[in-house]
Order: structure tokens, then C-alpha cells, then sequence
């Protein structure tokens, strides 16, 4: 928790160690803070909602909505939804879940400070492809490329033009496409497996597509044999 603000650590400092969250967890429930203030959620309602949702798999309050998703003996993934519109996805442990109802409110250290790219960073969901539909805007990704179709220019409306080769990624639920553009293309190959964070969902003519924005990382974590 070394990169957090002076008074964020001060508030856990003196704690057991076994009560202090890890900086995944403080993040978790810093961003949780900041979605129920986005969307003028009542804070303690909200985190009781999720409890329910890992203890019955839904649970709603008026307009919004909790699904887990996808749950282990140890964590979830939870899509939190507001007029049926997707407002976050958030990947907790039980004992992350636990510790929302001990959380003090009213002496957390709130602020609007620029952790919050940090914060909504751990808010994107570890998804198997099989988990990623219309509704998820923002997934981390591991899986295989299995395929690359041939590379083509595409020309802008404004003005120049750009190399694109659609990849289709796999893991052991299914399969989705990954386009690559320019410098990305050359980058991966067909058997690698690669790690994609912040990747952009989306339909394109029918099929659903991870992309990699300008927030978005791609990395090669094993390379073809």
C-alpha cells in the first residue's frame, strides 16, 4: 500500500495485520464508494446489495441491480446494472465481501483524487470468454490466438489509413475476435497466449470483439513453441 495518499495508510495503520485489505481490496471498496456517489447510491445499501447477490446470486433495490456472475469458493464477479444499463464490473473475494459491512464510512479516507484510474482499474473483472457478452463494457482477458486473418488497409473518413488483421483468441470456454491494428498485428502470432487488461467490448457485425484501446494493455505472456 506504499503508493497510496499519507492519510489512506494512516487510517489502517495500528490494525492486525490480518484486518488491513491488501491495496486489490482498498481499491475495490474505494471504487464501490465512488460508483454509489456517481450514480447517487446510498453507500451502506449498496454494499449490502452485494452480499445478497454472493449469498443469492441477484439481488436489486429499486433501479439497481447485483448479479454474481461468476462465482468460486473464494471470489466473485459481479455486474452491477442500473435501468438495465451496465454501470461496473467488479471481481471481489469473500473476505473483500465480509469486510464492506465493518467498513467505517464515516472516517474513510473519500476524496476525488487521481487514484481513481487505479481504482477502476481493479474494478475490470478476470472473465473467461464464455462469461463476455453484449453487456460487458470493460474485461481482462488470458487466452490463446488460434487464428489471423489476412492483413488489409482500411481507409478513414477523415483522411489516411490503417493495417488490419482480426485475430480470434481462445480459452477453454470459447472464442472471440481481437482486432489488431498497425504496430499490434506484428506483435502477436498465431499460438501465443496473451494477457489483454481494460479490453473494449463490442458487437461488430454480429460478433462480439475485445479491442485494445488507448487504455488498454496487450501483452504476449507465452510465446508459440
Amino acid at each position: 500500500m506504499k503508493h497510496l495518499p499519507k492519510e489512506i495508510m494512516d487510517c489502517w495503520r495500528g490494525r492486525p495485520r490480518g484486518e488491513r485489505p491488501s491495496l486489490a481490496e482498498f481499491a475495490t471498496c474505494w471504487y464501490l464508494i465512488w460508483i454509489s456517489k456517481k450514480y447517487g447510491l446510498e453507500t451502506r445499501k449498496f454494499f449490502t446489495l452485494f452480499l445478497d447477490a454472493w449469498m443469492r446470486g441477484k439481488s436489486s433495490c429499486k433501479n439497481v441491480s447485483i448479479e454474481c456472475r461468476q462465482k468460486t469458493e473464494t471470489d466473485g464477479v459481479f455486474l452491477v446494472t442500473q435501468d438495465q444499463d451496465v454501470i461496473a464490473q467488479v471481481r471481489m473475494s469473500e473476505i473483500a465481501l465480509n469486510r464492506l459491512s465493518n467498513v467505517d464510512l464515516a472516517s474513510f479516507p473519500w476524496s476525488e483524487i487521481t487514484f481513481v484510474e487505479k481504482v477502476e482499474k481493479y474494478g475490470v473483472a478476470d472473465l473467461q470468454i464464455k462469461d463476455v457478452d453484449a453487456s460487458t463494457k470493460w474485461v481482462n482477458l488470458k487466452a490463446r490466438v488460434v487464428e489471423k486473418s489476412v492483413t488489409k488497409t482500411v481507409y478513414s473518413r477523415v483522411g489516411g489509413s490503417y493495417t488490419l488483421s482480426t485475430a480470434t483468441i481462445s480459452d477453454d470456454t470459447g472464442s472471440v475476435q481481437l482486432p489488431l491494428w498497425d504496430a499490434q498485428i506484428d506483435s502477436v502470432s498465431v499460438g501465443d497466449t496473451v494477457r489483454i487488461e481494460n479490453g473494449r467490448v463490442k458487437s461488430f457485425r454480429g460478433a462480439l470483439q475485445v479491442s485494445i484501446g488507448k487504455k488498454s494493455k496487450l501483452n504476449v505472456i507465452e510465446i508459440a513453441a
